[in-house]
């Protein structure tokens, strides 16, 4: 069973407003899924399946049933170290549903918020979607604007610029 047939389940048993609620108390398994001491228990086959859904449980501070039986369900067919990947298609659906979506600018110096705003707006023009965009700062001179769950992303660096030109006047030469 694909990781997308837990979402597709879930989807179908609970509102909008609580698919939200899940998602808000699974947020945080993307972070945690970086830490080694995460994967050391979530792959590990000494430590028992309940001990693994305690351990997120606690680590996460589920407290909707329907969350915990999730969990159990993953757990019973292996399937936690895909827990991830389900935040990510849950966020996705979530979006698709609300119709409002969540992108990031990254720069290497602030830009005004009335630039993020009409950025913004020409994205949801294009898209016909509401996007909103958050900031965030890069060591690279350029501009870089993504928003995931659309699979968009549009990024110009001033390395890549001066690359591409060199390579331009060698060819011409």
């Amino acid at each position: 069973m694909s990781i997308k047939k837990y979402v597709k389940a879930l989807v179908k048993t609970t509102t909008k407003s609580h698919l939200e609620d899940i998602y808000n108390q699974l947020v945080y398994v993307k972070e945690l899924s970086k830490n080694s001491k995460y994967k050391l228990i979530i792959f590990s086959p000494i430590i028992s399946k309940e001990e693994k859904i305690e351990f997120l449980i606690s680590t996460l501070n589920i407290t909707d049933t329907k969350v915990i039986n999730l969990l159990k369900l993953l757990a019973e067919n292996n399937r936690l170290n895909e827990l991830p990947i389900l935040v990510s298609l849950l966020k996705d659906i979530i979006a698709e549903l609300t119709g409002n979506y969540k992108g990031y600018i990254i720069t290497k110096n602030r830009i005004s918020e009335s630039k993020i705003a009409e950025i913004e707006s020409k994205l949801s023009k294009r898209f016909n979607k509401n996007i909103k965009l958050e900031q965030g700062l890069s060591d690279k001179e350029g501009i870089q604007v993504y928003v995931e769950s659309l699979n968009v992303e549009v990024a110009i660096f001033e390395e890549d610029i001066k690359e591409k030109l060199i390579k331009d006047i060698i060819r011409a030469i």
